[in-house]
């Protein structure tokens, strides 16, 4: 059904418009584009492997013969001259030639997928933007695409015409009820407002699911995906693939290890929003582009007319189909403090905005997250949130000149305070004890970089599918047992910002604000006839 989620300038260059085919188990981040012959073919084909090389025999003439030497980084393309791939050659003709190089390997075997037996098969909602990536990254990680679906064959054309075989459709529920019976997962890459109920709709039929971040919109959505994630015991993961990676690992460790001593303070902050924002009405009706179905890309929200303003990216700025900056970004720079502090849900938030709350979300925010205590943080602690150019000041003990950055999270503790960039980037100390001191900062960042060395990261896409193939439900690291608190939390914050300077208080048991009743409207979503969030 509806478009894929679409990447701003700064995020398709953080992430690529297309990931590697093949991974490094340790460090995808080093050869995310390396394998890609251009910017819109993302390599292809099959393996053969012999101890310490893999050749790669490409599923086109067209695509470069692949030489893996010992180990992904050190990939090497051979590219065949024209007049040895000529247009009117075989497939045939060309893997004869190709196995026949092959065998100056050695004894090789046939490596097909992701090594690993059989591929997850798998349907794709949401195939530009943010879904070419998906789409890639989970074929690259041993899945076999069975169908996919997207309502603008204008933005989605890059895969539609690289599957040629492989049916396509404009309204998931249709593709979902043609396929139930050939596929195993399913990959949503949506826009915000339809990743809770396409991701249900394939839940209810036992099919794994990997979701774009954030996980959903609301507070209802997060908890209906995670009494769903209890219920039918699916393999599970939200796309802050950041979690997947060894910075991570090393905030995680540092807490363990007590580094940090008493926690203190959590702060989060991103650039976004990289689209418009505080807006005071909807966008003038304007004719539906030709080819794109409007009705579905609308989903399970209040149908409207379309209006210039909402595609391909800015959906994100409007209250009914983003989360906002905090919704785009808080997934993958509150994470650490997230996992490393084992935070659930707030008990109160209260939000700082640059306009009261229109059909949009404000240009800028600081909001404030009160979390009760945990073993990690007895006393409980506090979160903020910065965006729109907001920022928090330095810790005490750090140099009063640091910059903090565009993107980024910090842990303040008693004894050390450790600041990391985008993505659950690398913390690295910023402050030891309450006066600054370069040299025992140094020093403590010179043992954290010796610790970090020691870690190793992994494939987010291939940690699921992985995962999916076996039926362990509790292998990813951001399954929605952890990503839908995370995601509801922001769900919370978000309906912090239509009343700012009011600290709401919730209790989670009764599953409402207890101060303010109006709040508690924006709590979930009543979808439209058609759309279900039932579990």
């Amino acid at each position: 059904m509806p478009i894929s989620e679409g990447d701003g300038a700064q995020e398709a260059q953080e992430e690529g418009s297309h990931k590697s085919i093949f991974h490094s188990e340790d460090r995808t981040e080093d050869c995310r584009s390396s394998l890609h012959t251009g910017p819109k073919r993302p390599w292809q084909g099959t393996m053969i492997r012999s101890p310490g090389t893999t050749m790669g025999l490409p599923s086109s003439p067209r695509n470069p013969l692949l030489l893996l030497k010992d180990a992904p980084q050190r990939a090497v393309f051979l590219h065949m001259p024209d007049s040895q791939h000529p247009p009117h050659s075989s497939r045939r003709t060309f893997l004869g030639a190709t196995t026949a190089a092959a065998a100056t390997l050695g004894s090789a075997e046939l490596v097909y997928g992701d090594h690993h037996g059989k591929p997850l098969r798998f349907a794709q909602i949401g195939c530009g933007g943010k879904g070419s990536s998906d789409l890639a990254a989970t074929v690259s990680s041993g899945g076999k695409l069975i169908a996919m679906c997207d309502v603008d064959p204008g933005r989605a054309k890059g895969h539609f015409n690289n599957y040629k075989d492989v049916p396509r459709y404009s309204d998931y529920r249709e593709m979902l009820a043609k396929h139930k019976d050939e596929i195993d997962a399913v990959v949503v890459s949506t826009p915000d407002h339809v990743h809770a109920v396409a991701a249900l709709a394939a839940m209810k039929l036992g099919k794994h699911v990997y979701v774009q971040k954030p996980l959903a919109r609301t507070y209802g959505e997060c908890m209906a995906l995670l009494e769903a994630t209890k219920k039918y015991k699916v393999v599970t993961q939200m796309g802050n693939q950041g979690h997947a990676g060894s910075g991570l690992k090393l905030w995680k460790k540092m807490m363990d290890d007590g580094a940090f001593g008493e926690v203190l303070e959590l702060h989060s902050w991103s650039n976004r929003p990289i689209w418009p924002q505080g807006m005071k009405s909807y966008p003038a009706e304007t004719p539906v582009p030709k080819g794109l179905d409007w009705d579905s890309w609308v989903g399970p929200m209040e149908a409207r007319p379309y209006g210039k303003g909402y595609l391909p990216f800015s959906w994100r700025g409007w209250w009914d189909f983003g989360a906002g900056a905090m919704g785009d970004m808080a997934c993958h720079n509150m994470d650490p403090a997230f996992w490393a502090c084992d935070l659930g849900l707030p008990t109160s938030i209260k939000a700082e905005a640059s306009a009261p709350a229109g059909v949009a979300y404000p240009k800028w925010s600081i909001i404030t997250f009160q979390f009760p205590a945990t073993k990690v943080c007895p006393k409980g602690i506090k979160m903020t949130w910065y965006d729109g150019g907001k920022r928090p000041k330095p810790p005490t003990g750090a140099d009063p000149r640091l910059n903090v950055g565009g993107n980024g999270c910090m842990i303040v503790g008693s004894k050390t305070s450790a600041m990391g960039g985008s993505h659950a980037g690398t913390p690295r100390p910023i402050a030891v004890g309450n006066k600054f001191n370069k040299e025992a900062i140094d020093k403590e960042a010179a043992h954290w970089r010796t610790e970090h060395g020691k870690l190793k990261g992994t494939n987010h896409h291939k940690e699921w599918v992985d995962a999916a193939k076996k039926g362990d439900i509790n292998a990813p690291g951001s399954n929605f047992m952890y990503a839908a608190p995370m995601s509801a939390a922001l769900g919370l914050g978000a309906v912090a910002l239509r009343f700012p300077g009011v600290e709401l208080k919730w209790d989670d048991k009764s599953r409402k604000f207890t101060n303010h009743e109006e709040a508690n409207k924006w709590v979930t979503i009543d979808p439209r006839k058609g759309y279900d969030l039932s579990v």
